[in-house]
C-alpha cells in the first residue's frame, strides 16, 4: 500500500507531469493518486485538495478515498460500453462544479459538467483494465459522499470518485472556502498515478 504522500510532494508531481497548479490565495487544486493495486475493491488511493493561503503557505488535506468503480459494477457495468475509468495522468481543467444540491443524486457532490478521459473495461472481472476502448465524454463520474464505513466500495460507485461523508465534507468546506474568495464553484480534477511519485 502506498505511504501517504504530502502536499509538496504531490505539487511537484503534478507540475513535473505539466499539470497546473493554482496559486492565488484559496483557488483550490483538486486531484486523486489512484493506486498500483487495480483489483481491490476497497478505498485505497488519494484524494487532495491543495492550496495556497494568503501569505503564500502551501495548504490542504490529502485524505483516502477511491477513484474507481466498485466490483459490483465492474461485473454489472451501468453502460454496455463498459465500466468507466477515469484515465489518470491528465488533469480536467474545469471539468466539476461543486453543487450544495443536485451534485450526486440530488445531493451534494462535485458534478462533472464537461467531457473527460475514459478507459471503458468491458470484460466483467474484477481487474480494472486501463487498456480498453477510450472515451472523451461524459458519464457522470461525480465525486460524492460513499457512506460512512470507508471499508467496501462495493455498488458506491460506478467510475466515481469519493469517500467517506466525514471526508467528503472537507472537500466540500474547500470548495466554499475558493467560492467565499471569488474563484467560483469550478474545479479541475488531475488524476495521478501512484508510480509517478
Amino acid at each position: 500500500m502506498m505511504n501517504k504522500p504530502n502536499l509538496q510532494e504531490i505539487k511537484q508531481v503534478m507540475l513535473s507531469e505539466g499539470m497546473k497548479v493554482f496559486t492565488l490565495p484559496f483557488d483550490m487544486t483538486l486531484g486523486c493518486i489512484r493506486t498500483i493495486d487495480n483489483k481491490a475493491n476497497t478505498f485505497n488511493d488519494f484524494l487532495f485538495m491543495l492550496y495556497h493561503d494568503a501569505s503564500g503557505k502551501l495548504c490542504g488535506i490529502v485524505e483516502k478515498g477511491t477513484t474507481d468503480a466498485g466490483l459490483y459494477y465492474r461485473l454489472k457495468p451501468m453502460t454496455v460500453k463498459g465500466t468507466c475509468i477515469i484515465m489518470h495522468g491528465k488533469q480536467y481543467r474545469g471539468a466539476f462544479t461543486y453543487m450544495k444540491k443536485g451534485g450526486h443524486r440530488g445531493q451534494e457532490a462535485f458534478r462533472q459538467t464537461s467531457k473527460i478521459w475514459y478507459w471503458l473495461d468491458n470484460n466483467r472481472d474484477q481487474y480494472l483494465d486501463f487498456d480498453g476502448k477510450e472515451a472523451y465524454d461524459i458519464f457522470n463520474t461525480n465525486g460524492h459522499d460513499m457512506g460512512t464505513n470507508g471499508v467496501i466500495v462495493g455498488n458506491w460507485s460506478a467510475g466515481c470518485w469519493g469517500s467517506t461523508n466525514a471526508i467528503m465534507d472537507k472537500f466540500y468546506l474547500l470548495a466554499q472556502l475558493q467560492m467565499n474568495h471569488g474563484h467560483g464553484d469550478k474545479f479541475s480534477l488531475a488524476v495521478i498515478h501512484e508510480t509517478d511519485f
